[in-house]
Order: structure tokens, then sequence, then C-alpha cells
């Protein structure tokens, strides 16, 4: 094998590797963790906002009624 890839294929692994352990050792300490806005989230929605929420799972519950009748009419 040429000593170039070689040296390439060492230090990809090796920068992968600490960039994975970073990142673990990151989420371990709650780096990512965002309580206050999850418990909070509600208070910043607008109510258009919920209004959208609501017709979209209405109409995704539909669409999934419909598909299971198909599925029902096939059998």
């Amino acid at each position: 094998m040429n000593e170039v890839l070689q040296l390439e294929l060492i230090v990809g692994v090796v920068v992968t590797f600490t960039l994975i352990t970073i990142f673990v050792a990151s989420a371990k300490s709650g780096s990512f963790d965002d309580q206050k806005k999850m418990m909070d989230g509600m208070l910043f929605d607008s109510p258009d906002d919920l209004r959208t929420a609501a017709e979209k799972e209405a109409k995704q519950e539909d669409m999934r009624r419909k598909k299971e009748a198909e599925r029902n009419k096939e059998n």
C-alpha cells in the first residue's frame, strides 16, 4: 500500500474517533439539553402555530385511516 494512503487512513481514523469522543462526552455532560425550552415550548407558540400543527396532525390521521381502509378492502 502506498505510504500516502496509509497516512491518510491513519489520520482519518484518528480524527473520526476524536470527534466521536468529543461528541459523546458533550452529550453525556448535557451540553445539548435545553430543558427550559422543552418545558416552556408551548408558551412560545402563537395560536396560528398551534392551529397549523393541529390541522397537520388531523390530516396525517385522516391519511392513515384512508390507507388502513384501503388495505382492509384489498384483504
